[in-house]
């Protein structure tokens, strides 16, 4: 039967007591991205225009802003 432990580097995961750390940190710390990482520079499609990209906690693209501002909207 095998033994287990947690991994010594984030205390979270069990690895076998012949592995050194746990996938996830080996992936870290090879520098691998996970898909549960956020990224905060992530930009999306405006979805007024549809046609420019904005930042993540943009209502709206800074082109479509502009156009509401002028019309007073």
């Amino acid at each position: 039967m095998m033994k287990y432990r947690r991994c010594p580097r984030c205390q979270l995961n069990y690895i076998t007591e012949d592995s050194q750390l746990c996938s996830v940190c080996m992936d870290e710390m090879e520098g691998k991205r996970s898909i549960f990482d956020e990224d905060s520079t992530q930009e999306l499609l405006c979805p007024y225009c549809e046609k420019n990209t904005m930042g993540i906690d943009d209502i709206m693209c800074a082109e479509c802003r502009e156009k509401r501002i002028r019309k007073g909207r």
